[in-house]
């Protein structure tokens, strides 16, 4: 009986967990299980009873195409197309070259400060420190509130079951390039400190610190770029609705992560911490243990997590 089961849940793999889906499993399943002990009476050995129940209940294409008709039927209207995903993991990707850009000319804006400085000429490395870091964090302001914004026009809407899947391709399409600039930007941080050494060799070790910044600029370059673009496919493949912003769910979002606790996880969100900041302020206001009452925050963040699993729909 279990390898019916076993089966049967094989062939439902594909499907989104709905409950058409679960209506359509129990009645296969139901009619499978029934056959199997109408064998059985017959007597027929288990191995031959469950053989013969698989082999008649033929393919399961007609079933796909109608439960895949019923699951397209019931779509919201404002679905994201094809389209809009590809354009919103376009500009995400230019976004997020543009924020490891920024932080890594921050990074390359202290070697060559120390770089300069050790040659000498320590008014003008501060100049250039001061210019790099300035167009750095330009840059990171700007392509952040465009980081920000790139997904809003998509927040709170049904991502299709077609789109799950693309973005699930693309992902492993991604994931090799993802690994080699992890590899590579790991490495790079790592072997960050070997210029000191080979400097060292020749007396001169001072000189391998601003290689040593130029090694980590770069690595950090690549392990934000291709972290980031791999987790981007996630937001078309972890949840039913766009989330554009984690702590800001819209209310579809909330809905089917939450279930029937979504009012009470909305309400936990808005009136949690203002209590947690009172209680705070009452404490340290009245016993002036400002040492550690910061502690309160610390026990509040874990005991918001243990809450809002709770609230989380199974």
């Amino acid at each position: 009986m279990d390898t019916i089961k076993n089966y049967v849940e094989t062939l439902f793999l594909e499907f989104p967990n709905t409950q058409e889906v679960q209506r359509a499993k129990q009645e296969i399943l139901t009619i499978m299980e029934d056959h199997y002990l109408a064998l059985i009476d017959e007597g027929k050995s288990e191995h031959e009873a469950i053989g013969q129940v698989i082999s008649e209940f033929g393919s399961i294409d007609e079933l796909r195409e109608e439960l895949e008709f019923a699951t397209r039927e019931k779509e919201p209207e404002n679905a994201i197309a094809e389209a809009e995903m590809y354009h919103y993991l376009t500009e995400r990707k230019k976004d997020t070259r543009g924020l490891s850009l920024g932080i890594s000319g921050c990074l390359l804006a202290v070697g060559v400060l120390i770089g300069l400085s050790i040659s000498g000429a320590e008014m003008f490395g501060f100049l250039l420190f001061f210019i790099i870091l300035a167009i750095s964090v330009g840059i990171i302001i700007y392509y952040g509130m465009q980081f920000s914004k790139n997904g809003l026009v998509l927040n709170d809407r049904y991502v299709p079951v077609e789109l799950n899947k693309e973005a699930q391709k693309l992902k492993q399409g991604y994931q090799k390039s993802f690994q080699i600039s992890l590899v590579f930007g790991i490495g790079l941080c790592v072997l960050s400190i070997s210029p000191i050494f080979l400097f060292q060799m020749f007396t001169y070790a001072e000189y391998g610190i601003p290689v040593m910044f130029f090694f980590l600029a770069i690595g950090v370059f690549l392990i934000i770029y291709g972290g980031v673009n791999y987790a981007s496919f996630d937001k078309f493949i972890k949840e039913k609705y766009f989330i554009a912003d984690e702590d800001a769910l819209g209310p579809n979002a909330m809905q089917a992560k939450y279930g029937s606790s979504a009012q009470g996880k909305h309400l936990l969100t808005r009136i949690y911490w203002p209590i947690v900041t009172l209680i705070f302020l009452w404490f340290s206001f009245s016993s002036n243990e400002w040492g550690r009452s910061w502690l309160i925050f610390v026990f509040a963040g874990i005991f918001y997590t243990i809450l809002e699993a709770l609230f989380v729909k199974k």
